[in-house]
Parts: C-alpha cells; structure tokens; sequence
C-alpha cells in the first residue's frame, strides 16, 4: 500500500466521539465487572488483528508500541490520538496503523493487564482510547478488512443468551419476503456469532434483545461487531428498549427499531444514511 499522508476529513469525529461517550457511560452505569469483561472485549479483539503480508520493517517496534501504550494509559486524553495522528500525516501505511500500532499495543496491554503491572482502571482507560481511535479511523481502515468479501445487506441476530425467537423470526420473514438478503442468526455464543458474522461484510446489522439483563451482552457483542464491521450500520431492537430509553447512547448503535410495523422503513432510512 502507498505510504500517503492521511487527508484529515477521513477521520470520523462524530463515531471517536459516540465511541468515547458510550465507554463513559457504560463506566457510569454498569458494575465493575462488566466494564471489566468489555474492556477485555476490545482487547482480545484487537491483539489478534495480526499482519499478514506486511514486511517486518513497515511495523512499529517496541519502543513504538511502548510509546503508544503510554500515551493510552496516561491522564492526557489525546496523547495516543495525537500518536497515531502523527503517524498517518507521516505516511504510515493503514495496515502499520490497524496491524501494527492498534493492534501491537492492545496485545502489549492485555500482557500488561495478565501480568497485574495495570490497574483495572488505567486498563479499561487505555481500551476505551483504543477503541474509539479505531472508530475515528473507520473509513481508512475499513477497505483492507473487507476486501473480498461477500456482500450481504443485512444481518439479525439474536444477543447472546436471549431465548425469544418469534420477533426475529418474524421480522427476518418480513424483510425476506420484501426482498432483502437477510442472515438470521440465533441460540448462538457470543463467540460463534462474531466468528459466523465476519465472514461476510455487512450493510446493516439488526440485534435482537428483550430482558434487561441482556445490556452487558448486547454492549460486548456491538463492540465485537464494530472491529469486525467498521461500515455497518448496526440497530436495536426488541422489549429491551421499554427498560432503557437512552439505550441507542448506552450501546453505541446508530438506531433502534420499537415496532416491526416501522421496521422496514425504518432500516431502510438509516441504510440510506452516509457512512
């Protein structure tokens, strides 16, 4: 890939932003341990981003890396933002960026975090600053992590221990019926249903959840689908959002679908919007 410097209308400041709020909030409203397995989320999902064809000398050293997890676990929230910055005004080739800075610096986190030399606190600090970065840089790194891939509109998907299929079933036959290519997906583990979705790249992503008690798996499952489908658009539904009014903040999602009357024209309008 050629080493070009990045033109700065490419960072999406309104998803660094949204990603940013959704961790604060989440820290504000979720015990510790769920933050605490989030947090972990981000980490085990980007430690294994691991370059392929890159030459050895196109990826950041140690010192770099080092540097980058500094700046993540510091009090100054843009020092990594400024890094990385840096790093593609420089020229730093996108893959370097996702592959080798990103990724280099949560595997030395999660190292840091096994190894008890970080706190919980400055760990899931340093996570939320990595997370949002790679939202900010979607756009850029996105081409490389679905290139080639299969195009499939759209994907619903039940959350991870939520046992209600009638909705989904209903809506996916809905959608079909109106012509959609729709993926359903249901009584599958968090893990199975992040690994089956990041075999196609999705244009919009429907998570189904009804209980309150499905907000921690519906958090990590949304953060898993952001690393692995940058240009998604990824939407609420189902009961759970009568237990949270302030859900589509909470979890980061670009909207929420209340009635499977409004469904259709609901995706489709937030299918329209840009990327």
């Amino acid at each position: 890939m050629a080493r070009v410097p990045m033109d700065e209308g490419a960072f999406d400041r309104s998803e660094y932003d949204r990603a940013d709020q959704q961790f604060r909030l989440a820290k504000q409203k979720l015990p510790r341990e769920a933050v605490n397995d989030l947090a972990r989320e981000v980490v085990r999902r980007l430690r294994f981003r691991m370059p392929r064809t890159m030459r050895k000398e196109d990826l950041p050293g140690v010192a770099e890396i080092d540097l980058l997890c500094s700046a993540l676990l510091s009090p100054n929230e843009d020092a990594a933002d400024q890094l990385i910055m840096a790093a593609r005004r420089d020229g730093v080739d996108v893959d370097a960026i996702y592959l080798g800075y990103v990724a280099g610096a949560a595997r030395r986190l999660g190292e840091m975090w096994d190894a008890d030399e970080v706190s919980f606190i400055d760990v899931t600090l340093g996570c939320a600053k990595l997370y949002r970065i790679i939202r900010g840089l979607r756009h850029i790194v996105a081409p490389g992590i679905v290139f080639g891939r299969d195009e499939k509109p759209a994907l619903f998907a039940l959350v991870p221990g939520e046992t209600h299929t009638l909705g989904i079933e209903m809506a996916t036959d809905l959608f079909r019926r109106e012509g959609w290519d729709v993926d359903m997906m249901v009584g599958l583990d968090h893990e199975v249903l992040v690994d089956q979705a990041e075999h196609r790249s999705y244009q919009a992503i429907v998570l189904v959840a009804n209980s309150d008690g499905m907000m921690q798996p519906l958090i990590r499952l949304i953060l898993a689908l952001r690393i692995t489908q940058p240009l998604a658009h990824i939407v609420v539904a189902g009961n759970i959002l009568d237990h949270h009014p302030d859900i589509i903040h909470m979890v980061g999602a670009d909207a929420v679908i209340k009635d499977i009357e409004t469904a259709i024209t609901k995706l489709r309008s937030v299918m329209d919007e840009p990327l």
